[in-house]
């Protein structure tokens, strides 16, 4: 059997890191299990990363590329720049997304006292203003809606704010927000929001 490049072994182990986090938290993540998944020693893991902080950082990162990925396909659409726009939003959403809100939850909270993290959440979270920037630009230059207050860049990050405290309230306090819900005030927010 042929040894599996370095490049795949790496994404394998990224995306096996990214599932055990799913599935029992970052708090009782250990390099053992993420191994166990792949039938992989710890120390192999550990060769490819160096560090246990080091392999979530770049799980992270691994799993929000996929994300930003996905947007960028959505956004690249053959509709109107405001419906590319809402196609966006409707995909960051819990209920949208390909990721398990869990995971950036659990990694937001971690980032309050990585450094490395919270650097791979401020790398992630410029791509997906830029992405909603661009976006409202198009939309605006195309007569389809209004600049927001203070200008697209303002706009996007109130967006996203918006967006992430959904997602919590979602994630901790589900009885009280549906997703029927969760859309229409989103919905009302865009359009408050972009005129």
């Amino acid at each position: 059997m042929a040894r599996k490049s370095a490049a795949v072994r790496r994404e394998e182990i990224l995306a096996a890191t990214v599932e055990e986090i799913e599935a029992t938290g970052l708090r009782a993540l250990r390099v053992s299990d993420v191994a166990a998944r792949l039938g992989l020693s710890a120390s192999l893991v550990i060769y490819h990363f160096e560090t246990k902080e080091a392999l979530v950082a770049e799980a992270f990162d691994f799993a929000g590329r996929q994300d930003i990925d996905r947007a960028r396909e959505l956004a690249a659409g053959q509709v109107s720049a405001l419906q590319r726009l809402r196609d966006v939003v409707g995909w960051y959403l819990p209920s949208g997304s390909s990721r398990s809100w869990k995971i950036w939850i659990d990694a937001w909270s971690a980032g309050l006292f990585d450094a490395g993290l919270r650097a791979t959440f401020a790398a992630l979270d410029r791509e997906w203003k830029s992405i909603l920037v661009h976006l409202m630009d198009e939309a605006i230059a195309a007569g389809e809606c209004t600049a927001p207050e203070g200008g697209t860049a303002s706009g996007a990050t109130r967006v996203l704010a918006f967006l992430d405290g959904l997602a919590i309230q979602v994630m901790v306090n589900s009885e009280t927000v549906d997703t029927e819900a969760l859309s229409t005030w989103v919905d009302d927010f865009l359009t408050r929001e972009l005129g």
